[in-house]
């Protein structure tokens, strides 16, 4: 299986994860996960406290302690859930999960699904993927 698979498989988790939450919350706070080489998935989250109440501050510390496995070699791909604000073309904004995906072979992605919460629950209205930067392993040279 290719890296990229590998990790749209890890993405289809947490955005399974994001949207449970939305159904009973209507929210959710930035989460992650990362998938181990055997193929497991590790569903990873932020303790809420005085020292990261805010998103980035979570996102921040997933960075940091997914950089670590990263160096330790307990992953081969990391990703991060963020419900975002997305802005539209008329100027206004939608709620959005973005998932942030790496692959130890290189593969990276930013992925936004736009979505809405109405009776039947939440609904993915679209979906935009661009290329990610590298944030947790090292550049192969």
């Amino acid at each position: 299986m290719t890296g990229k698979k590998q990790a749209e498989g890890l993405m289809n988790e947490l955005l399974s994860f994001a949207e449970k939450m939305l159904n009973e919350h209507g929210e959710f706070h930035p989460f992650g996960g990362y998938l181990r080489a055997s193929g497991a998935v590790v569903h990873v989250g932020v303790e809420s406290s005085p020292d990261n109440s805010k998103s980035q501050q979570k996102i921040d510390a997933l960075i940091e302690s997914f950089k670590q496995l990263a160096t330790q070699g307990k992953a081969i791909a990391f990703g991060i859930a963020v419900d975002v604000k997305l802005p539209r073309d008329d100027g206004s904004k939608s709620d959005a999960i973005e998932v942030l995906l790496e692959h130890q072979e290189g593969y990276c992605a930013e992925v936004f699904f736009r979505y809405e919460i109405g009776a039947e629950g939440v609904e993915v209205t679209d979906t935009i993927a661009q290329q990610g930067e590298r944030i947790f392993f090292t550049p192969v040279n």
